[in-house]
């Protein structure tokens, strides 16, 4: 039997969703983006642990990345000829999004004897601090599934507005090194990547893997990387893959999530795959005419955007 329940993080007055079940646990915390901040299964840490919870935004477990995944240069981005500021209640944003560190509102809990799952949700409006920088009112609607084999996010993205919203959309999440990175491998099967400047904004150039990076032929340690790189060419049928001595794990997305981020921090006890819809500055880039190198998705007005995101586990 599975079980979703309302709980308190140890220690702070945080109200956390706890979804379980067939060995599994996943802890949601929606205070802070409907973060998905730990998950364990069989006792076996999959999600990297926050080192200090109170630290909201893109430290730790599954950020969102909405409406501007990764980079915008400068915090200025340009669309149908009209550059825009990306600030949030005044201040500059450059990274990230508007959404990974604010409260999602859950709509629904639910769990029988096959699945656990929590939907929750959060507008732009205008009036408030994230319509000021984005001025396309919409809904994004999340649900976190927990079956015996894994977790699937089901994202709904809804303009709520009549212009034409131009988004990206990502997941940021955090896997576990358990403590030694060099048991701790990887694959990302995409075919390029994209050239960076120093700043790590894209070029416009795509770059065949094996030019400065090898994890698309064959699994490699952790520890052998030093990667914070978008990778290119991943579908619906191609998987990315972590795997410890233990456990292999799988991640799956639908189509539209062409690109994959990988980044290997040393200095950090975890490491990211991050399925990503779009490139770093996806909306500058599509302003320089690179529309299908920045992978910029749009909608019309009341229109509904779906898509997911599946990560299951196997025992090794």
């Amino acid at each position: 039997m599975f079980t979703a329940k309302w709980g308190v993080h140890e220690g702070t007055d945080y109200q956390i969703v706890t979804l379980a079940g067939a060995g599994h646990e996943a802890r949601i915390l929606p205070v802070n983006g409907f973060n998905l901040y730990a998950w364990t299964y069989e006792g076996r840490e999959i999600m990297m642990q926050p080192a200090d919870i109170h630290a909201f935004g893109s430290k730790y477990g599954t950020p969102v990345l909405f409406p501007t995944p990764n980079r915008v240069k400068n915090g200025v981005y340009r669309w149908q000829g009209k550059a825009y500021d990306f600030t949030k209640r005044g201040e500059r944003i450059v990274r990230h999004g508007l959404v990974m560190d604010e409260p999602f509102t859950v709509t629904d809990m639910s769990a029988d004897e096959e699945k656990a799952s929590c939907t929750a949700e959060i507008a732009i409006r205008p009036g408030d601090g994230l319509y000021e920088g984005y001025p396309f009112a919409c809904t994004l609607r999340l649900t976190w599934t927990l079956t015996a084999v894994g977790l699937r996010l089901d994202v709904q993205i809804v303009n709520d507005g009549e212009a034409l919203m131009p988004f990206g959309f990502a997941i940021h999440p955090y896997f576990s090194k358990r403590g030694d990175a060099n048991r701790c491998f990887i694959r990302v099967p995409a075919q390029r990547y994209y050239e960076t400047d120093e700043n790590l904004i894209p070029t416009g150039r795509l770059l065949p893997a094996g030019e400065g990076t090898t994890i698309h032929d064959d699994f490699h340690s952790v520890e052998s990387l030093y990667l914070d790189t978008v990778f290119r060419g991943l579908s619906e049928d191609v998987c990315s893959q972590v795997k410890w001595d233990d456990m292999l794990l799988s991640i799956r997305a639908s189509d539209c999530f062409r690109n994959a981020v990988v980044f290997t921090p040393h200095n950090r006890p975890g490491f990211c795959i991050e399925p990503q819809t779009c490139s770093t500055d996806f909306l500058n880039m599509h302003a320089r005419g690179l529309a299908d190198e920045s992978g910029l998705l749009s909608l019309e007005g009341g229109q509904t955007f779906h898509c997911f995101v599946e990560m299951t586990a196997q025992k090794l």
